[in-house]
């Protein structure tokens, strides 16, 4: 366990990091809104962009955070991520606003007791939204990461979800389009971006990647459940909070984890706070210190079950994990899966027109 005082003190220096460019992804609530109000806390002058659905929340987020840090700037992004083409909007307009971002923190989350439900663009909602944007988000922005650490500054991503939770996953329906479970979405989102996590560190090693579980939070991922299963959690909260991680906590806990050179990249630790007494430099989830790819418990530790993680590593799985995910949202975000959405709505509008039924979609000239 990494002390909250050795945290404590390492986020102190954060004072020592001046105009920060940080990407929230979900950063309306949870251990996003806790961490970014810590970063405006402790860092000088940042800038936030932060990406969510609630207009009111984030417009009074952002003003606490201009409010905490005189000079910072805290930027509000309305969309919604289960769609892949959102992501790719938001990222654009990320591109044009700045050169370098030099953290990307993942953690929206969506969790719902309900089957396979897919999105427009063809993949499960959930998985969408807890895995495959994660993904686009790292890779679209990849080149404005890699500039950050090209200026000698810190370069990081974090995708908070549940490191730690390896299970078996099936190497032939990594989708999940043929046997699909509850278990087996959360299963596969884990074992998925562990092992991209590990990808990317490859293929980028002056970034630092993370994969974190935050411990249990009071968070906005429970808002989609509805009736007596979304009581029954509110309860568990309730009765559990003396136990469950503070708020406060959780945002020092994991500032630190985006700025300590004890979760350095695999080719150095430029731009980050250097370790105080007693803190080492963190085993990656290959086994080797400083590997530049963390899988990480709630207080910093290393996280990850590696007999599972063995196993799989054994039957080749980061280099098909990696193939699959870019072949996925390649199909989800390609011009042809577009025109052929556009078509299939056309020739519906044409068979209820034929049917004499109203076209609730509106109007189109043939």
């Amino acid at each position: 366990m990494v002390s909250l005082e050795s945290i404590r003190t390492s986020n102190l220096e954060a004072r020592n990091l001046e105009n920060l460019v940080a990407v929230f992804v979900g950063g309306t609530h949870g251990v996003a809104e806790s961490t970014v109000k810590e970063l405006f806390l402790r860092a000088t002058t940042p800038r936030a962009y932060i990406i969510g659905r609630s207009q009111d929340v984030a417009d009074k987020l952002c003003k606490e955070l201009e409010d905490l840090n005189p000079g910072s700037k805290a930027v509000f992004i309305k969309k919604d991520i289960s769609i892949l083409k959102n992501v790719d909007e938001v990222c654009e307009e990320l591109q044009r606003r700045e050169k370098k971002i030099n953290i990307l923190f993942l953690s929206a989350g969506y969790m719902s007791l309900g089957g396979r439900s897919e999105t427009p663009e063809g993949l499960d909602h959930k998985m969408a939204v807890n895995y495959y944007s994660r993904i686009r988000f790292a890779m679209n922005l990849m080149p404005q990461l890699t500039e950050a650490s090209n200026q000698k500054e810190l370069s990081r991503v974090l995708t908070v979800l549940a490191a730690g939770s390896e299970a078996d996953i099936d190497m032939d329906d990594m989708d999940l389009k043929k046997n699909y479970t509850l278990h087996a979405c959360l299963s596969h989102c884990v074992m998925m971006t562990d092992f991209m996590m590990e990808e990317l560190a490859k293929r980028y090693p002056h970034t630092s990647f993370s994969h974190s579980y935050p411990g249990t939070v009071k968070s906005g991922i429970t808002n989609s459940l509805t009736g007596p299963i979304r009581l029954g959690v509110k309860v568990l909260y309730s009765v559990m909070t003396p136990w469950i991680l503070n708020f406060r906590e959780s945002g020092e806990r994991h500032l630190f984890q985006i700025t300590s050179s004890m979760y350095k990249a695999r080719n150095g630790s430029v731009g980050s706070i250097p370790l105080n007494g007693g803190l080492d430099i963190a085993v990656g989830i290959d086994g080797v210190k400083g590997s530049g790819a963390y899988l990480l418990d709630w207080d910093g530790r290393p996280a990850g079950d590696m007999a599972v993680i063995n196993k799989y590593r054994d039957m080749n799985a980061g280099p098909k994990i990696w193939e699959h995910t870019m072949t996925a949202i390649k199909k989800a975000t390609s011009r042809k899966r577009l025109a052929e959405d556009d078509a299939q709505e056309e020739q519906k509008r044409r068979e209820q027109h034929a049917a004499g039924a109203p076209n609730l979609a509106g109007w189109r000239a043939g």
